[in-house]
């Protein structure tokens, strides 16, 4: 066990977070710390840390266990490093091993005498941590967590801090300790990134808690699920869906019981209430021990936590066309995000809009409701649109006022209707007077949701409406934009809410831009439903920022080219794996030859030619893993076609 506490018990003042909470934690076990915002889950976490102590309770950590820790809050970095010098850090030691070795082949080439054991001793230690493929692992992890070339180099101190977290969340992962604590992985990630997280943390086997309201994720990445819940956990088993199923029928057979307790209950209070003091006093008696009995050991009826009960009302109706882009384009200088985009909105239509972190879709949406005006091309709104549009920075309102300055000052809504709104979205009490700058992210979400519903759109455009809320109010959510009548487009990365609630998907890829007649599925294939698709140019390297693109047409390939298609990237992928394992059996040789070396061998030479193998080794892997891509999309594309 590499973790354990147990009975721990917390308060902060008059205020108890934790009454009986209980974790473990297994090698290579992955467990998921669920439940609603400000439960006490951070407060666990921090002693699971012995960051603080608990009133009562015990922690137990392995002797020697290395934690890796990343928090929402990102703490102050070196911001003279880069990002690659931050990232190499975790791997330091190799790095160092690395250098040494080559400061001693560089005084060998110049004809300087060296040490040849430390030297040997070097290469073998090289060998052994895997370090000669540790610059390459650097840059594969940065790069699927979406840092560009241009970005290694860049300081942290320009870096958002949205950027730091996904440097440091690439820093844990290449130090690879015993045990991960990853508070909320998945903020700031895309839905590529995520995708790759996951089968990063299940392929490595690492130790993990997990606190998340990514539903997708946890069902991807849990093998436990520990509930905290009025200061209480409560251990379930994996999956995600498998525990959400058990919670609720143990809550119904629980609720069951205690209906059936409380009309016993009832029946023997009547009986005592009635008899006692009578002919029957003795009989009353032994009933009131039974009564006393059961209440003692009663199962108390389970009440739902209060969830957001909000709704839409019947929006008013639209012209057919909603949205109506001709040729948009957005640049920002000379960096150009986007161009020549042609799309149509119907009402009624649900669109979700994806893709990778910076591809250019806050700026789409910004686009659509006039706050940002287009470079060339237009985007239009339809006859009656009514628009309510949420951005994910919440920069709409100023922080100086309270909730119910925004909705009767600015939405002129009477105070009592007002109140009534915020406490169906769970703001309540003193809170709908708290200034806005001391409200949390989920906070200020709910009363950006309270706004839209007050306005009661027929277009609503939200920019990731999920950010900051707990599981129970996404579902809540969820809920809401399901029943809701209008027209909706949302960009997210939040794959279940896109499941749910979207039937189109505009996704902004590596080579362009697919608009899919259906809802969001991973991956997207190119054909089957597809309307139209559009080409984009290969990525500037010369700028750090937005990637342009550049739309025409390309009809779809026919079944006849599609399957000459397959044929010509099976042979490719035979060619690129026949590399693969040609260079693996010279490296295999070679480190025989080095382990013990001939006489007439040259060290020096035998470790350069071994470097460059290990080089083209890892270079052929990547070539083996395209091809392979390519050629799984179009099998899957020609068994959509076959259905």
């Amino acid at each position: 066990m590499l973790l354990e506490a147990a009975q721990i018990q917390k308060s902060y003042g008059a205020k108890v977070v934790l009454t009986n909470a209980s974790l473990r934690v297994g090698y290579g076990e992955r467990v998921a710390l669920v439940g609603r915002n400000g439960c006490g889950k951070t407060s666990l976490l921090r002693i699971l840390l012995g960051e603080i102590e608990p009133d009562k309770g015990t922690v137990i950590r392995h002797r020697g266990c290395r934690i890796g820790v990343l928090r929402q809050n990102v703490e102050e970095s070196p911001l003279h490093l880069t990002v690659r010098a931050a990232a190499s850090m975790a791997r330091s030691e190799q790095m160092q091993t690395k250098a040494r070795l080559s400061e001693l082949e560089a005084q060998m080439s110049a004809g300087e005498s060296v040490d040849l054991e430390e030297y040997a001793n070097l290469h073998e230690r090289l060998l052994e941590t895997g370090a000669y493929d540790a610059e390459r692992e650097i840059d594969s992890v940065l790069s699927r967590l979406g840092f560009t070339h241009d970005d290694m180099g860049r300081p942290i101190a320009q870096l958002s801090g949205g950027q730091r977290t996904r440097l440091l969340l690439g820093t844990l992962l290449l130090e690879q300790p015993d045990l991960l604590i990853l508070d909320e992985p998945t903020n700031h990630l895309d839905i590529e990134a995520v995708e790759w997280l996951e089968n990063w943390l299940v392929q490595h086997r690492i130790a993990a808690v997990i606190v998340s309201h990514d539903r997708d994720f946890l069902q991807n990445t849990a093998d436990r699920i520990v509930e905290l819940e009025n200061g209480k956990t409560r251990e379930w088993p994996g999956p995600f869906d498998h525990f959400l199923r058990l919670r609720e029928e143990d809550r119904q057979r629980a609720a069951r019981i205690a209906r059936t307790e409380a009309a016993k209950a009832a029946k023997l209070d009547e009986f005592v209430r009635r008899f006692m003091n009578s002919e029957r006093t003795a009989q009353a008696k032994g009933r009131l021990r039974l009564l006393n009995r059961l209440n003692a050991n009663r199962m108390n009826v389970p009440t739902d936590q209060r969830s957001m009960s909000v709704g839409f009302g019947s929006p008013t109706r639209s012209g057919d066309i909603v949205i109506r882009c001709e040729k948009l384009s957005v640049s920002f200088d000379s960096q150009v995000v986007f161009h020549d985009l042609d799309w149509i909105v119907m009402r009624g239509e649900r669109w979700g809009v994806v893709g990778p972190n910076g591809c250019g879709k806050s700026t789409l949406l910004r686009a659509l409701v006039q706050e940002l005006a287009p470079t060339n091309g237009l985007a239009r709104l339809g006859s009656k649109v009514q628009v309510g549009y949420f951005s994910q920075d919440l920069d709409l309102f100023e922080l100086t006022d309270t909730p119910m300055d925004v909705l009767c000052g600015d939405l002129g809504m009477e105070i009592q209707p007002a109140r009534n709104l915020l406490g169906r979205l769970l703001i309540t009490g003193d809170q709908a007077f708290q200034t806005i700058g001391s409200m949390s992210g989920g906070e200020r979400n709910k009363l950006a949701l309270a706004c839209l519903t007050a306005m009661n759109p027929n277009l609503l455009i939200l920019d990731e409406p999920t950010n900051h809320l707990d599981f129970d109010s996404r579902q809540a959510l969820i809920n809401v934009l399901a029943e809701f009548k209008g027209t909706l487009v949302v960009a997210s990365h939040d794959r279940w809410l896109l499941r749910e609630v979207t039937n189109r998907t505009l996704e902004f890829g590596a080579f362009g831009i697919l608009k899919k007649l259906e809802g969001y599925s991973r991956p997207i294939a190119d054909g089957g439903n597809q309307e139209q698709v559009v080409n984009a140019k290969k990525r500037s390297t010369k700028s750090s920022g937005g990637r342009p693109v550049q739309f025409a047409w390309r009809e779809p390939m026919s079944a006849h080219e599609l399957s000459k298609s397959i044929v010509r990237k099976r042979t490719e992928l035979e060619r690129a794996e026949s590399r693969v394992h040609a260079l693996e059996a010279e490296i295999a040789h070679l480190e025989a030859q080095l382990a013990t070396p001939p006489d007439d061998a040259s060290l020096f030479e035998l470790t350069l030619r071994h470097k460059d193998l290990v080089t083209s080794l890892g270079q052929a892997f990547e070539a083996w893993e395209t091809v392979g891509t390519e050629l799984d999309e179009l099998e899957k594309l020609q068994n959509s076609r076959q259905r």
